[in-house]
């Protein structure tokens, strides 16, 4: 069973919709930058009654829980206060930390839709020179998660699922710009900083299924999807 409608339930939706043992809920805050309240207090309302009936749920958090930077904001303590509730709702759990899920959708905060829309049109923006992100495919994801899930790996479970580097947002925006065939246009400031994410599971896994991050990764995966 599929709960949401966004990316990820999307991508989840052809291995998982059927499947009347795991509840994947794929229906939270959108945008990491989100101060709302009503937001995140939609997210825990859905949560707590879909807790009331799955079986096994799969929930997703994010890898801005070990971000030094980011941790004391609204996004990162509610998604670690949902930690908590799905922790103490006693069903067997599996909780996913994600950094950027890359695939088709029209969410504008994601920061790969953010770039590819400023630079296309050539609109000016602020570039933070040390700032790193992590991409993954999302259908990578659904790869890994859906093994795990097969192999019975992921009760009571809190893992990252993540690629197994990091590059500088400078790098995404040059790929970009070889992609499309123009020249961003950007102030360039000095800031930004990075932070280390475990994905030994990950790397794992995608060894035992023949997933590939290689050198190529981030090439391949904005050639995929804005290609």
């Amino acid at each position: 069973m599929i709960v949401g409608n966004g990316l990820l339930a999307t991508a989840f939706a052809p291995r998982f919709a059927s499947d009347r043992a795991l509840t994947v809920f794929a229906s939270g805050v959108a945008n990491s930058r989100e101060t709302r309240r009503a937001e995140f207090e939609r997210e825990r309302d859905l949560l707590q009654h879909t807790l009331q009936a799955a079986p096994v749920l799969v929930y997703f958090s994010t890898c801005s829980v070990h971000d030094p930077e980011l941790s004391q904001s609204p996004y990162v303590q509610h998604k670690l206060a949902m930690e908590q509730l799905i922790h103490g709702a006693g069903l067997q759990h599996a909780i996913v930390r994600l950094p950027q899920a890359v695939g088709l959708s029209a969410n504008p905060h994601t920061l790969t839709n953010y770039l590819y829309r400023q630079i296309s049109a050539g609109e000016r923006f602020q570039l933070w020179l040390q700032a790193r992100r992590n991409l993954i495919d999302v259908t990578d994801v659904v790869a890994i998660v859906a093994h795990l899930v097969d192999a019975r790996q992921i009760a009571g479970a809190s893992l990252n699922v993540a690629c197994p580097f990091s590059v500088l947002v400078l790098d995404i925006v040059r790929a970009f710009e070889a992609l499309l065939g123009v020249s961003a246009v950007f102030d360039p400031v000095t800031a930004g900083a990075d932070y280390p994410i475990d994905t030994t599971i990950t790397q794992a896994t995608a060894a035992h299924i023949g997933l590939v991050f290689d050198d190529h990764y981030l090439d391949k995966l904005l050639r995929k999807y804005y290609g």
